[in-house]
């Protein structure tokens, strides 16, 4: 007996998470740093885009992990000391540079999520029989 709820095309999710890596890419336009951040996104987009007609290369998949791990490596310390040490309101105050853990902890934010879009992209596109710990 078949199901009466309709299956959702195993493309939709991947392409939603690229369109919304899209977004976030726009949205970087006007950051202190756009070129970076603007062109990280932009890459998750694509790979998130590309998974959702083949699975990403292993190597590919590795070396966008690796960039957004060395992000949240590098912008971590300003996270925890907005975490331990300022008000939680601050993260919506403007930037400012005597302030950077604003814009550090922004950023990991924003590198955890395009990393979780990745993860989930890359693991949907691969059958599990291929996915072998990645």
């Amino acid at each position: 007996m078949r199901s009466s709820r309709r299956r959702s095309s195993p493309r939709f999710l991947p392409l939603l998470l690229g369109l919304t890596m899209l977004v976030f890419a726009l949205l970087q336009i006007n950051d202190p740093d756009p070129l970076i951040w603007v062109t990280y996104y932009a890459t998750i987009a694509c790979a998130c885009t590309f998974a959702a007609y083949r699975p990403l290369h292993r190597a590919v998949f590795l070396a966008l992990a690796a960039i957004t791990a060395a992000g949240v490596v590098l912008t971590l310390p300003g996270f925890v000391d907005w975490l331990l040490n300022r008000p939680t309101s601050d993260l919506w105050a403007p930037m400012s540079t005597s302030r950077m853990y604003i814009e550090h902890s922004r950023e990991l934010l924003g590198l955890l999520i395009a990393g979780g879009f990745l993860v989930a992209a890359h693991r949907l596109a691969t059958p599990p029989a291929h996915r072998r710990s990645s």
